[in-house]
């Protein structure tokens, strides 16, 4: 995931402009910008004001010049304001992810939250909307990249409510700012959540040893606790022999966040149908999806119901062979869905000899991160060289310099901060901090990014072990980073990424370099001997690669259907019956009494509402895009330059279909996804 929390979308409106000395000595040509990460909740508060105050000032003065409204001096004025009141706060909106201070976390939330109050009601100015509007008709953008930032404005500002009558203006910003803070409750609720089990000795024996040691702590009566998040999800119900024990931590695991979080999500759903109605769109989805790839929600609906309904048999009978798996040990059982990840870890290891606690032997932290480092840097031309001397926000976090291959010119900076702490964002995602830009003086800022992650910590004494999933989530948000950093637009609207329904894309192609036999080879060094995955291994790895594919897939159906149905209906809506009928229709499994999955569904609060189908849609692009790797080789510089400067480099300036049309030379084709999936394409079924 790509993650969006820490620059909001309503940070693109902010306004302050940059002001430089006199007689500044000269800058170089390129350069990171220096982040303080050690700032106290009274400096972020103070600071936070100080820029929301600033950016207010040089707004007023933007739409009070009216004498001459160009591009320089509207379209252009206002990207420039708005990108430094983003790097003004990068720290300030950044640290309620990932700082251990409470203090500093909800002073850092509180600054998100009137950031973006004061976004909203910028947004909505008619004033500042004329000015765009006049400087677009004076046909002063002459450049590819500067007609497109200047539509992207006016569209962001019709989009948030500018072109409004006075009274529905006025109820469009008070409802955009109670949405703003129900999102940033919501996240913070997660973040803060410290959901925990108690297991007994004997219900921790059959876990991993280093998970034990490393990650679950002791209690008085001899027995642990185990903290319940996406860093321990995996290695628990995949080895927990013990029923009560997995139904304890999968009921659990979905209902972190609570009714608290389920209110914020169904009060979310109600202001953003009215917000939709405003506009005069009949739904959220269709007024998020007006402005995507997908376009409708009725292309998105039969995107995903083609999928689910050619797969559907298949994720039936994978799950009937797990629950032959729980019958033959336990006669006259039911299979439930906490048994699921348990009875397929099974399956792998009778059916295929593939054990994850073997395979993860091969996989410590350090190796891997070189090696992918290593991989990524051959692929793209770049370097990476560790920064010491530059401050991080903890002592476990590390700093990268990237610079260009060839040349030697700096390229930006990223974070590696890859194990939980209490208070951090608890998935596995990169946060775009500082986006690549050229500044007024023409020097270029160089963006800036982390991948914030929760890889189980290492016992003590020993190295931190990965499983193979863990080794494919890494090459995913590397991916995410390495797009962060080598886009090349010159304004930060641009270079900023791509269309919502295509920014997986990229990343999930990358996901394929993990399971490579060569590249696996590369990746994996046995913790005390150092040797690389035997070749008959890698073979049953890779044999094993679609367990339960068809599976999963619907529960990406189930996850997409659920967010087009809460922002589609007409609200009130019941979050978790509607939860509960989407799993009953589009997978095989039954919903459990008691949990509500939607309380810790993040995406839904953080900027993928009406958009996690884009997921599967961006997978179409991936398994095409990777034809090309596919046929010329994973590490193959001459098809990884061309995937640098033709899909990262664009980013935004370019559309998606226009991207990818450059890199493979012809349209895209979405056989190659379909294919992963064992199903012949639509067009060939009817």
């Amino acid at each position: 995931m790509n993650s969006v929390f820490s620059r909001s979308w309503a940070a693109l409106l902010a306004a302050m402009l940059l002001v430089l000395p006199q007689g500044a000595p000269a800058k170089p040509a390129a350069s990171v910008l220096a982040v303080d990460w050690s700032l106290t909740p009274q400096q972020i508060t103070s600071s936070c004001a100080t820029a929301i105050k600033a950016m207010r000032r040089h707004v007023d003065a933007l739409v009070r010049a009216r004498s001459r409204r160009t591009f320089d001096t509207v379209v252009l004025a206002l990207e420039n304001a708005s990108s430094d009141f983003n790097d003004d706060l990068a720290a300030q909106g950044f640290l309620y992810n990932v700082s251990t201070d409470a203090k500093v976390r909800k002073a850092s939330l509180q600054c998100a939250t009137d950031a973006g109050n004061a976004m909203s009601e910028i947004s909505a100015r008619p004033d500042l909307f004329r000015a765009l509007a006049d400087a677009n008709a004076s046909k002063t953008a002459h450049g590819a990249a500067e007609l497109k930032l200047t539509q992207l404005w006016l569209v962001a500002l019709k989009r948030s409510g500018a072109g409004l009558p006075d009274a529905q203006r006025r109820e469009f910003v008070a409802l955009e700012q109670k949405l703003t803070d129900d999102q940033n409750k919501f996240s913070a609720n997660l973040g803060n959540d410290e959901t925990a089990i108690t297991i007994t000795a004997a219900q921790a024996a059959p876990l991993p040893p280093d998970f034990v040691a490393g990650t679950l702590k002791k209690t008085a009566d001899g027995g642990y606790t185990v903290p319940v998040n996406e860093s321990t999800i995996g290695p628990f119900l995949q080895n927990q022999t013990d029923e009560s024990a997995r139904k304890a931590f999968y009921i659990a695991y979905n209902n972190r966040g609570g009714e608290t979080n389920v209110k914020l999500l169904e009060d979310a759903i109600a202001t953003r149908d009215r917000l939709a109605h405003i506009l005069g769109y009949p739904t959220w989805a269709a007024f998020v999806l007006a402005d995507k790839m997908a376009g409708t929600p009725q292309r998105v609906d039969r995107f995903l119901g083609q999928i689910d309904t050619a797969i559907i048999t298949k994720a039936r009978q994978e799950r009937d062979e797990d629950a032959a798996l729980k019958t033959a040990s336990f006669p006259g059982s039911t299979l439930e869905q906490w048994d699921q990840t348990f009875y397929e870890n099974q399956l792998r290891k009778t059916k295929y000899a593939v054990d994850q606690n073997e395979i993860k032997q091969y996989f410590p932290v350090q190796h891997v991160v070189d090696s992918v480092f290593a991989i990524y840097q051959q692929l793209l031309g770049v370097r990476f060289a560790r920064n010491t001397t530059v401050p991080v926000w903890q002592p476990q976090v590390q700093a990268y310099d990237v610079t260009d291959a060839a040349s030697g010119r700096p390229l930006g900076r990223f974070y590696l901060d890859l194990f939980p702490r209490p208070g951090k964002y608890d998935h596995f995602a990169n946060f775009p901090i500082i986006a690549r830009r050229v500044l007024p003086d023409g020097t270029v800022r160089l963006a800036t990014s982390s991948i914030v992650g929760n890889w189980p910590q290492p016992a003590p004494g020993k190295p931190a072990l990965l499983t193979q999933g863990d080794v494919e989530v890494f090459f995913h948000e590397f991916g995410h980073c390495m797009a962060a950093t080598l886009a090349t637009p010159a304004y930060e609207t641009l270079s900023g990424g791509f269309r919502q329904d295509f920014v997986e894309a990229p990343s999930q192609m990358l996901e394929n370099w993990a399971w490579d036999p060569a590249i696996l080879k590369r990746v994996s060094s046995e913790a005390t001997t150092g040797a690389p995955l035997p070749d008959d291994l890698i073979q049953k790895m890779i044999a094993a690669r679609y367990v339960h594919y068809a599976l999963a897939t619907t529960g990406q159906i189930l996850y997409a259907t659920v967010d087009m149905k809460y922002h589609t209906m007409k609200p009130p809506v019941d979050t978790t019956a509607v939860w509960a009928a989407t799993v009953a229709e589009t997978t095989p499994n039954a919903f459990v009494a008691g949990t509500h999955p939607q309380s810790s569904f993040g995406h839904l609060m953080g900027g993928y509402d009406a958009g996690y189908y884009g997921y599967l849609w961006s997978k179409v692009y991936a398994q095409d895009m990777f034809s090309r790797f596919k046929a010329e080789g994973l590490t193959n510089p001459s098809a990884g330059m061309a995937y640098r400067n033709d899909i990262l480099a664009p980013a935004r300036l370019r559309e998606p279909d226009d991207s990818v049309r450059a890199f493979l030379g012809r349209p895209m084709n979405p056989n190659a996804f379909y294919r992963e999936l064992g199903i012949s394409p639509p067009q060939a079924r009817r």
